[in-house]
């Protein structure tokens, strides 16, 4: 069995179990557990996601890794601030590559 998570909070640990949950739900129990090669209750019984199967669950169900276990995957940083001067440079420079390519900064990532 593996060891359970630790987290800094309650309140933390409710929002990973709440989590792994909707990953459940999204990626259907049994498709999920076939997908994993363990038992549909097996992935029921799952409180927390167990660290193995965190990127496989999170690339099943769409549920990020930082909330499925945010002891191991903690939530990125946000973005800085910028200057009015440096927020225009970037909407030109956004719009300039719209222009040219037909598609948005924010899904050429994906």
């Amino acid at each position: 069995m593996a060891a359970r998570p630790r987290f800094p909070s309650p309140a933390q640990a409710i929002r990973a179990a709440t989590a792994v949950q909707r990953a459940v739900n999204a990626a259907r129990p049994a498709t999920l557990a076939a997908r994993l090669g363990v038992k549909v209750t097996t992935v029921m019984a799952w409180t927390f996601c167990p660290a193995e199967h965190v990127d496989a669950v999170a690339d099943a169900s769409g549920v990020a890794r930082h909330d499925l276990r945010p002891d191991l995957y903690p939530r990125p940083t946000p973005a800085r601030a910028l200057s009015a001067e440096q927020a225009v440079a970037a909407h030109l420079m956004a719009g300039e590559h719209f222009a040219r390519t037909g598609r948005c900064l924010s899904l050429e990532g994906r």
